[in-house]
Parts: structure tokens; sequence; C-alpha cells
């Protein structure tokens, strides 16, 4: 590890350890597994509540892996169901959703039953999320959600790095995020578009494309696959078949991001 790498992962452990007890938003993802990691490990496992919420924007093994991870850990799991397509500034899908769903899933863990009054809650954001264009992060913020691995400078590569460190299954898993973010704004999600897209992503991962993603746009769905994928799936059998299968889902053109995903 390098110097300066381990000189903030202990400063990292020094904010938890500054806690009786601490509450992670756990997703499942990269950069939450590692904080929940870290605060076991620097706390102990008793002492630390990794708080899920679980909706139908999710996919059911995004769920198993947290809770495979949690009990991994051994650490208190609170899965909590939530809503999101009762709530008609989500639905409405502006620019600002990801704002709205973010703000309403973090009050719901803080007001929950079972969050200790005296905890304080984390999120995994890392630094390289700070430059994206995240509209979460102001409910982050409103909210007084603590984000060390961003405030310590930690990159989602030394989070990877870290990760593999200390053998996270997660090290090398793809980024994800919810269904929801696959629907060009303005246009309203519908259950029925969640579930297109979770049945195309389906397809593609049947057709060996893991990690990819599709975004839909009235009756156009554009395919981004990871970088190393993109001469496979411009192969002229691959995308006939790619077409044909979407055809049937009742979306008439199928383009492909040449940009590719990088992870």
């Amino acid at each position: 590890m390098e110097i300066s790498l381990s000189s903030r992962y202990r400063s990292l452990q020094k904010i938890f350890s500054q806690h009786r007890k601490v509450a992670v938003a756990f997703s499942g993802g990269v950069d939450s597994s590692l904080l929940l990691h870290v605060a076991c490990a620097t706390l102990g496992p008793s002492r630390v509540h990794a708080f899920h919420a679980t909706s139908e924007l999710l996919s059911p093994v995004e769920t198993e892996r947290v809770e495979r991870t949690a009990q991994g850990h051994g650490c208190f799991l609170h899965t909590i169901e939530v809503k999101p397509l009762s709530w008609p500034e989500f639905v409405a899908n502006h620019s600002d959703r990801c704002y709205h769903c973010k703000k309403k899933i973090y009050q719901t863990f803080l007001t929950d039953p079972l969050f200790d009054k005296g905890a304080a809650l984390f999120d995994g954001t890392n630094h390289d999320d700070l430059a994206q264009d995240r509209p979460g992060l102001r409910a982050v913020s409103e909210l007084s959600v603590q984000t060390p691995l961003a405030d310590l400078g930690f990159s989602k590569k030394e989070v990877r790095l870290l990760s593999r460190e200390f053998a996270l299954p997660t090290w090398d898993a793809h980024a994800s995020s919810c269904f929801a973010t696959r629907i060009a704004h303005q246009e309203p999600i519908t259950r029925e578009k969640i579930l297109l897209v979770s049945e195309c992503e389906s397809l593609l991962q049947n057709f060996g494309f893991m990690g990819g993603r599709v975004r839909l746009c009235q009756e156009t769905a554009t395919i981004a696959v990871l970088q190393k994928d993109l001469r496979e799936i411009q192969k002229k059998q691959v995308i006939s078949n790619i077409n044909a299968s979407f055809a049937f889902l009742g979306l008439r053109k199928v383009v492909i991001d040449p940009q590719g995903r990088s992870g």
C-alpha cells in the first residue's frame, strides 16, 4: 500500500473510531462495501449497522449480494423496502430525480425505529464522484450524511486497490446504478419501462455481455457494453441476434454506444 494511501486509510479508521456506533448506507457496490469493511474492522461488527434500500428498481441479485456481504462481516443488516414509483417527483423524471430519491431513502434510514439516534450515517461517495453531475450529493449534504472516502480523497481506482488488498469480492465489480438511470430525462418512469430495462439487460448477459447497460428513449434502445466487448458486439451476427431479441420486446431501433463503458 502506498504511503499516502496507507496514511489516508488510517485517517479513515480514525473517523470511524470517533463513534460509538455507525450506520452505513449499503448498496453492495464497490465503495459502500469497502466502507462497511473498514467500519467493521475498526469498531467491531456489533457496533455497525448496514442499511439497504430495496425496490423494483434494483436487481434481486444485488440484494442477495448485500445479504451475503453483511452476513460475512457479522454486522447488523436492515433491509428496508421503498416504493419510488409512488413518488410523483421521482416518476416525473426531471434532472433532479436522483436528489429526491436519495433524500427520501436516507430520510427513511434516519427515521427508522432501528436506527440508533446516537449513530452517524455514512455514505460511500468517493472523490471522483464529486466531479460528476450527481444530484443525489445535494441530499447527502443536506442530511449531514458523512462521506469519508470523498473527504479523504479516495479515488475509485484507490477504492478498488484497497478492496483487492482486503480480498473483498467487490474489488472488480462493475459499477451499478438503479434501472431508472436508463430512462431518458423527461420521460415519465413507469413500472413497464423498468421491467423492459431489466429484461433487456438480462438478454445482454445471456449473450455474454456482463456489465452492459441499456438506455431507453421512446422506442430506441442504446446499448453500452464494456469497452473490451465493443468489437464482439459489433459483429454482424451478434448485433443481428440482439436486434431480433429487442424487437420482440417492442423496441424498434437498437444503437450501440461507440464509447462503451469503462467499468
